[in-house]
């Protein structure tokens, strides 16, 4: 009997093992420093989604800047690499929006620069050379885009709704009214 229910635990306690390391794996998309400095500002929710978006726009300057550089060692590899930090750190920064979002963070000035932004980012990544094993990385990156822009789009919305209803809540950090 103890041996069934060792049997059945097991592949429990390695599938709570999975989510862990795919959210360890999500962290490579940024260096140590940029993690430091998305930790020291989280308490700050514009200053905090700000800086993904500028880890994104680097990321996109690092693509167009391969896209030109054709002589670049294993310039396929490398765009890939940008492509898929591209789509983790713009879902992060999504992941980021909506948390201060729902707890009611004025997010208003970050979110009108993350539409600003993401709107020029199909534009850089259609630039890219078309290869057959980058399709996948682009279009994903693509929605991740697509995405951003939206949901930004929407939140910001939301919030202006919000902060005339709620003015003592404005230019607030979060934790409002639920």
């Amino acid at each position: 009997m103890p041996r069934r229910i060792a049997c059945l635990l097991i592949p429990l306690l390695l599938a709570g093992l999975v989510p862990r390391a795919w959210a360890q794996d999500q962290s490579g998309a940024l260096s140590p420093d940029e993690v430091q400095q998305i930790r020291d500002s989280n308490i700050y929710p514009n200053v905090r989604i700000k800086l993904f978006l500028k880890f994104v726009q680097e990321r996109i300057d690092s693509l167009k800047q391969l896209t030109v550089d054709a002589d670049a060692n294993h310039r396929m590899t490398q765009i890939s690499d940008k492509l898929q930090e591209f789509t983790r750190l713009c879902d992060e920064m999504q992941d980021n929006m909506d948390t201060y979002d729902s707890s009611h963070a004025d997010i208003r000035k970050a979110l009108k620069a993350v539409v600003e932004a993401s709107a020029k980012w199909p534009d850089a990544l259609h630039a890219l050379p078309k290869e057959a094993n980058n399709d996948f990385a682009v279009d994903t990156a693509m929605d991740s885009a697509q995405s951003a822009c939206r949901d930004a789009k929407q939140l910001a919305a939301e919030q202006e709704i919000f902060f005339k209803a709620h003015p003592k809540m404005r230019h607030r950090n979060g934790s409002g009214p639920d």
